[in-house]
């Protein structure tokens, strides 16, 4: 007996082919970004393929439920098949929390390669930490959620259950928090660094794409509570698996479109493209006049300007970032060949009476290049 024709198997299994081959296709972007435009994978990129891995694993299982009855009532199910897709179900969750786990690491890891400053690494690892002792809690939690592990496909067995509805509502809240933080994390940073407003706005939006992860995990909470309070599971968990399937899937895509900018100007220049044709260019020029204890009387010159970088496409990785927006080069007057984004450049020209002209340039680079 298998439910695949219904209604109801037929969302569930919709559901998650889209979503898990989205995400397949947008972590496949990213993966040929970085390895042959940017040429340079990170623990990051490896994280987030464990992610995937783990992903389509969900999504196997969740195929196995849908044969095994879920999306019928459970009245009408064989004990056989019940106890099938229960077994399922039981592998699903300790999976799903992987995944989803495994993609907050991936987007921690990316913020610590971007942001140079070291408490805002320091905060990187706190965070990665804490998810690494959570995550192996859930997941050892969901293995073991009965005690023998057979009481949780069979109730006639003897033995004892952890409560499911206060387990799967604090998981989910955890989850819900770490989002907002991990949403939040980056955005005082972004705000602080020099760049145009509308790019700066632009780059903002970009890391805000977790709030996508955070919408679908508040809307699983729906889905929770109405299996946590049925009395017929194998019906209702159709909601619950959807919006997993969802949620881990979306999470995934959320953390690698950003790393696809690359891939995305070469295809789109017009539109995603950051070369100089980009950017205006403002230039200050404010004039003092006084006298010198050295030179005598004499005209002071400063000149500053802001001027796009050159985008080959070859790296889009917010490299060095830190909240002053520039990483001062002492040796080179020149920016490197390979440099995108912003190019900040400060000139002070002093001329005196006797006609002794001082010149110091000072070259401030920053490069801050979409992941």
């Amino acid at each position: 007996m298998t439910t695949l024709s219904t209604p109801r198997g037929r969302q569930a299994l919709a559901v998650s082919i889209v979503f898990t081959t989205l995400a397949t296709f947008i972590t496949a972007i990213r993966i040929y970004t970085r390895t042959f435009l940017v040429k340079k994978m990170g623990a990051d990129d490896y994280v987030i393929l464990v992610s995937l891995a783990f992903s389509w694993v969900f999504f196997g299982l969740l195929v196995g439920e849908v044969f095994h009855g879920m999306g019928e009532h459970f009245a009408v199910i064989p004990r056989a098949i019940y106890k099938a897709q229960m077994i399922y179900f039981w592998a699903s969750v300790p999976i799903y929390q992987t995944s989803l786990i495994s993609t907050k690491m991936s987007i921690l890891l990316q913020y610590k390669r971007v942001f140079s400053t070291p408490r805002m690494r320091l905060a990187c690892w706190i965070l990665i930490g804490f998810l690494g002792v959570y995550g192996t809690w859930t997941i050892v939690s969901a293995w073991a959620n009965c005690v023998p592990l057979a009481k949780f496909w069979d109730s006639s067995v003897p033995g004892y259950c952890l409560d499911k509805k206060a387990l799967w509502f604090s998981n989910s809240a955890i989850h819900i928090i770490t989002d907002i933080i991990i949403l939040l994390y980056p955005m005082p940073v972004l705000k602080s660094l020099q760049l145009p407003r509308k790019q700066k706005f632009a780059l903002m939006a970009v890391f805000a794409l977790g709030g996508f992860v955070l919408i679908t995990s508040v809307l699983r909470l729906q889905s929770l509570l109405v299996i946590s309070n049925s009395r017929d599971p194998t019906y209702d968990n159709v909601g619950a698996a959807a919006w997993s399937a969802v949620e881990c899937n979306v999470a995934i895509i959320c953390a690698c479109l950003p790393g696809t900018r690359a891939f995305l100007s070469q295809l789109l220049p017009h539109i995603f493209s950051t070369n100089s044709n980009g950017y205006r260019s403002r230039t200050t020029r404010p004039t003092r006049t006084g006298r010198s204890a050295l030179t005598g009387n004499g005209n002071t010159q400063v000149l500053a300007s802001v001027i796009g970088g050159r985008d080959h496409g070859y790296d889009n990785d917010l490299e060095a970032l830190s909240p002053s927006g520039s990483s001062f080069n002492s040796t080179s007057k020149e920016p490197h060949s390979t440099f995108t984004g912003i190019k900040v450049t400060n000139t002070v020209t002093q001329q005196s009476t006797s006609h002794t002209k001082i010149s110091l340039h000072d070259d401030k680079e920053s490069a801050k290049e979409l992941v």
